[in-house]
């Protein structure tokens, strides 16, 4: 009976025996070594930056257009009257109109050089520098987004693995306390006091707490794996801190109602960040259609082997030198008028996506308003239900032992004893969920208040006193 006695209050020495089985992986940690290590925030983060140059690319399209040109040519000089569009892809001839074609070859040179600055486009450089700037925040608060799914994603597989490893030793108890049921039962059966069939019901028992212990177990390794993944830690080095769960009533108790969803949120910032994008893509839009003031200089010189009274020279040598230069200066006013229509095209598809990126802001702060109100719902009712465990778990224990003397007396059957074994694994099992719930709870409305980090320092607070 001792023996029995014995394993049914394993229970209770269980937290105190986790830590002493090796080292624990803080959930501060792994949440830095996830931060540190994992890819994907490392893209976001270069697009970052790639962000930043953009905007610097962006900031130098009010320098002017500087060309220099040096071509020798070597052809003939045979023109025409006529008009003709160039296309880029004709040549130009320049002299004479004479009756008939001229098989001579003459040889020239033409230097250039051509600056075109667009002076002023009625605010289309401020524009277009301020959308730069804004897709640079963008990026940046899309990989602060990233930063912040990246510590949700650690503190969800750490509280699994709270809870898994807690369900194991509820398994590895429930194993224990099985096993010392079927000897006991099994020296009875030998006695001749009970029938055999009571040993193999208390075989088939232990046979399924040891299944339920390989799927948790099998559980418990998924999660270390994908927090090995998260950290670039081996998993072997990935062990649960279960000393938080010390500070858990407290942390419910001293949890405040009046937190709110954060204006700060990063996913509040990054949808508002894409508002004001979209909105200043539209300013890009309107002023792209406005008049432009470019400025125009110019200056050429030309050579040519040929004479002014229509004499072809010999020495093709002579046209590469410098005979006759050129100036030119110039103010121009465009305005093309086909872009006003182009313009309120653009503009209609632009008011649509803007108030698209407005809705879906709207939409993300409902979310994390009812998110918020969920889990102080929640908060609430894990306070209570964790307060009314103790209650529960003392009545399943005094069950078991009470079902195992009367089974010894001959007073009820194996059956009764099993079902108060399993009432004890579901009581356990019970505070296990519970604590996990309540765990949820509070990570979701730090999440909502974008207050994760401060709870992860109360918890690390917390489990260092």
């Amino acid at each position: 009976m001792w023996v029995i006695s014995l394993c049914l209050l394993t229970g209770l020495s269980s937290r105190v025996r986790a830590q002493t089985e090796g080292e624990h992986l803080p959930l501060e940690k792994a949440i830095a070594l996830t931060l540190q290590h994992y890819p994907s925030l490392k893209a976001k983060q270069t697009l970052s930056k790639a962000g930043v140059a953009h905007t610097t690319d962006v900031s130098h399209n009010w320098w002017p257009s500087v060309k220099l040109v040096e071509e020798a040519t070597v052809g003939t000089d045979n023109g025409i009257y006529g008009s003709y569009f160039p296309l880029g892809t004709i040549p130009s001839t320049s002299g004479g109109i004479r009756e008939g074609n001229r098989s001579d070859v003459m040889s020239g040179n033409i230097a250039l050089a051509q600056v075109q600055w667009e002076v002023y486009n009625f605010g289309a450089y401020r524009t277009r520098r301020e959308e730069a700037i804004q897709q640079q925040k963008v990026a940046g608060l899309d990989a602060d987004i990233t930063a912040n799914d990246l510590t949700v994603a650690v503190v969800r597989d750490y509280l699994g693995m709270l809870q898994y490893r807690a369900l194991m030793k509820i398994q590895e108890d429930n194993i224990e306390r099985t096993r010392s049921v079927q000897r006991a039962v099994t020296a009875i059966v030998l006695h001749g006091l009970k029938p055999g069939v009571d040993s193999s019901v208390a075989a088939a028992e232990l046979s399924k707490a040891r299944l339920n212990y390989i799927d948790i177990q099998n559980s418990y390794n998924s999660v270390r794996m994908h927090m090995s993944m998260l950290t670039g830690l081996d998993t072997s080095a990935i062990r649960p801190d279960t000393l938080y769960n010390s500070g858990l009533l407290s942390l419910l108790a001293g949890t405040a109602d009046t937190s709110s969803v954060a204006a700060s949120h990063p996913v509040l910032q990054y949808y508002n960040g894409l508002l004001l994008q979209q909105e200043k893509h539209s300013e890009v839009i309107r002023k792209a259609a406005l008049p432009k003031i470019s400025v125009l200089a110019s200056g050429w010189m030309r050579g040519s082997s040929g004479e002014f009274n229509d004499i072809y020279g010999k020495n093709l040598l002579e046209g590469f030198g410098f005979k006759r230069y050129n100036y030119l200066t110039g103010l121009a006013l465009t305005y093309n008028l086909a872009d006003i229509g182009h313009t309120k095209d653009k503009m209609r598809e632009q008011t649509l996506k803007t108030r698209a990126a407005a809705e879906q802001l709207e939409t993300t702060q409902l979310v994390l308003d009812n998110s918020l109100r969920q889990a102080k719902l929640n908060i609430h009712t894990a306070l209570d239900k964790l307060q009314e465990m103790p209650a529960q778990l003392n009545a399943a224990r005094a069950a078991a032992l009470q079902k195992m003397a009367l089974y010894k007396g001959g007073l009820t059957n194996i059956i009764e004893v099993t079902n108060a074994l399993y009432l004890l694994n579901r009581a356990e099992t019970d505070l296990v969920q519970t604590r996990n719930a309540a765990w949820q709870a509070l990570f979701t409305q730090a999440f909502a208040a974008n207050a994760i980090q401060e709870l992860v320092q109360r918890l690390e607070q917390s489990r260092m006193q």
